[in-house]
């Protein structure tokens, strides 16, 4: 789990010369999320390192990969560390192009997505 917050800490934050369409969204969960849906009705944390922009992008893309109505959660500690203390259901950990996302490495108890901030982009993936 340290290794992964290490990696989750050192993912870049988007800048104002990245398009958020070209990003996704890394979402950590534990093993009973089956899918980005089950989070519906949810908090999800997401550190407060992003923009307003950036977390309304990722509301709608949870919203269009099935979460409707989820609550994105700032907070001092950081989103995988709130996950890991049970204080959420999942956590934001990165926005990241779809090569880096795919570099995450697995979570023994946890579950990896990846939601497209693009709505032109296919549905979220484990």
């Amino acid at each position: 789990m340290a290794a992964a917050a290490a990696v989750a800490e050192g993912m870049s934050v988007p800048t104002l010369d990245t398009s958020l369409d070209a990003l996704v969204a890394v979402l950590v969960a534990g093993p009973d999320v089956k899918s980005v849906s089950d989070l519906a009705g949810k908090t999800i944390a997401i550190d407060d390192r992003y923009s307003e922009q950036s977390i309304n992008r990722v509301r709608t893309a949870m919203a269009a990969a099935g979460a409707l109505e989820v609550q994105l959660s700032k907070g001092q500690t950081t989103a995988i560390n709130r996950l890991v203390g049970k204080e959420v259901a999942a956590a934001i950990v990165g926005l990241v192009s779809a090569s880096a996302a795919d570099s995450f490495p697995e979570l023994p108890r946890f579950r990896i997505f990846q939601v497209p901030l693009s709505a032109r982009s296919s549905p979220a993936k484990p």
